[in-house]
Formats: C-alpha cells, sequence, structure tokens
C-alpha cells in the first residue's frame, strides 16, 4: 500500500488528457466534426466533460469548450479556445495530425508540436508537459 503525499508533484496520470490518437480513432479528423469527451472515476461516476470541435476543412484546429467552478468560492468560468493543427506526411502516404501547443509563458507562445494534451489539476487551459 503507497503512500500519499500532500506536497507530491502532479504527474502524468493526476491530468485530463486529449490526443490525436483518440480523435483519430471516433473520425474527428474528417472535415469538420462536434463531439465531446467525459472522463470517469473508477467507480464509473462522471467526474468532468469537454465539448471538442474539429476542423480540417476551414483552418486545421480542435476547439475546446468547458466551464471550471472554483471550489473555494464556487464561481464558474468558461472557456472556450483553439489549438491549432499541423499535419507531417506519412512514409506510406497520407498525414498525420499534430496539436500545437496553445500555452505561452512570459508573453512568448509555446508552439511545440505533440500528440497529447494534457489539463493539470488546478490548470485552466490545455497544454504540453513541457
Amino acid at each position: 500500500m503507497g503512500r500519499y503525499y500532500w506536497n507530491k508533484k502532479n504527474t502524468v496520470e493526476d491530468c485530463r488528457s486529449v490526443s490525436i490518437s483518440f480523435l483519430k480513432k471516433y473520425g474527428y479528423f474528417n472535415g469538420r466534426c462536434l463531439g465531446g469527451i467525459t472522463w470517469s472515476n473508477s467507480a464509473g461516476e462522471k467526474t468532468a466533460s469537454i465539448g471538442i470541435s474539429v476542423s480540417t476543412w476551414d483552418g486545421d484546429y480542435v476547439r475546446f469548450e468547458y466551464t471550471t467552478t472554483n471550489s473555494h468560492t464556487g464561481e464558474k468560468t468558461k472557456y472556450d479556445y483553439e489549438a491549432q493543427l499541423t499535419t507531417t506526411p506519412c512514409n506510406y502516404g497520407g498525414v498525420r495530425y499534430w496539436f500545437i501547443c496553445p500555452l505561452s509563458r512570459n508573453g512568448v507562445a509555446c508552439g511545440r508540436r505533440v500528440s497529447k494534451l494534457y489539463l493539470a489539476p488546478g490548470s485552466n487551459y490545455f497544454g504540453c508537459r513541457h
């Protein structure tokens, strides 16, 4: 049995994530597609959800729409923003999609090409691990 430390750092397993492979598996890269993702705990209870729209026709992007609630004040905040998509050619034809990290630090955009975006506990925006 492991111990829980109140000052431990967040790990990837603690984060919500959206991956290119999930979006591809469920057909989000066919022009314009709307849908969502729901996260559940081990008991099967819904813990979080997000609305997603993907466009590969008029500019390649993924739009995230969700609401967070401050646990101390109960104040709700709506988020609606886009993460750009880029492609690389595959060896045997077709393309592979990638997210461009939408976060910035000190006014400098991250801009990394990644296959998965994370929402860390207590964070407001999805971004790469770096």
